[in-house]
């Protein structure tokens, strides 16, 4: 079994990662949602050390990326995940076990359950680790778009639209903020972006996320959220249950 000090080394070697005392990691307690924070930027002298921690099923995956920069990316956050997992195990990181369920929504196949979730856009990955349920998040890089009209047509409703276009300055950014509640959501429950008017509504009142209606059999618990921001013009939100979490953002990597 690894010792904590040399899963500290690997991240310092790999991604420089500065722990706050070395050879401790934090404990995702009862209760605590940890929100990591990964640029993939830049890596390209780190990608054999990287590589090494995949399993020879994760690697075969690479080939599925088309551009090497998405196989890149692909590498490094897959990788720390496993670094992040194994730390939180306490065991070597080619041991942690993950597999999928029907829709794809990857779990741990260990006796502690720890459920999570990951994200990223144009370089940047974010990771949701939680100790009590399932947990959805997801982030986007606010950017021009150039069918950005037929994106909210498409996958907002009538209220939402109202809402996203009431002010042109603000529209992109509403759009993106938006379509993070939207996957968050589908994937803390384990469903893939089926986005259609019907099946999804959202509101923002005082600030807070709403789920105002959920159609066609998706689940409906009591899911709260999250919005944060990341510099670089990045919106996401955290999806997660139940009532009374803390959300515990850990320093970026």
């Amino acid at each position: 079994m690894f010792e904590k000090s040399e899963y500290t080394d690997t991240l310092l070697r790999v991604l420089g990662l500065d722990l706050p005392s070395k050879g401790k990691f934090p404990t995702l307690e009862q209760g605590e949602v940890h929100i990591w924070t990964v640029s993939v930027q830049g890596i390209e002298e780190q990608l054999h050390h990287l590589k090494s921690l995949l399993t020879e099923e994760e690697t075969a995956k690479i080939s599925f990326y088309k551009f090497e920069h998405t196989q890149n990316s692909y590498i490094a956050t897959q990788a720390v995940l496993r670094v992040l997992l194994s730390l939180y195990l306490d065991i070597n990181p080619r041991e942690v076990q993950m597999g999928a369920r029907s829709k794809g929504k990857p779990f741990l196949n260990h006796d502690r359950p720890i459920f999570f979730n990951i994200s990223n856009s144009d370089g940047l990955c974010v990771f949701a680790f939680s100790g009590d349920g399932e947990v959805g998040i997801d982030l986007e890089r606010i950017r021009e778009m150039p069918d950005i009209e037929q994106l909210i047509q498409k996958n907002l409703t009538s209220r939402e639209k109202e809402y996203v276009l009431k002010d042109p300055d603000k529209k992109l950014l509403r759009f993106f903020r938006f379509w993070t509640f939207k996957e968050s959501y589908l994937k803390a429950i384990g469903e893939g972006m089926r986005l259609t008017p019907d099946n999804l509504e959202f509101s923002v009142e005082k600030g807070k996320i709403r789920l105002r209606s959920v159609n066609y059999g998706f689940e409906g618990a009591d899911w709260q959220f999250k919005e944060f921001t990341r510099d670089g013009n990045y919106t996401g939100t955290l999806t997660f249950a139940p009532r009374g979490t803390r959300i515990r953002e850990m320093m970026p990597i």
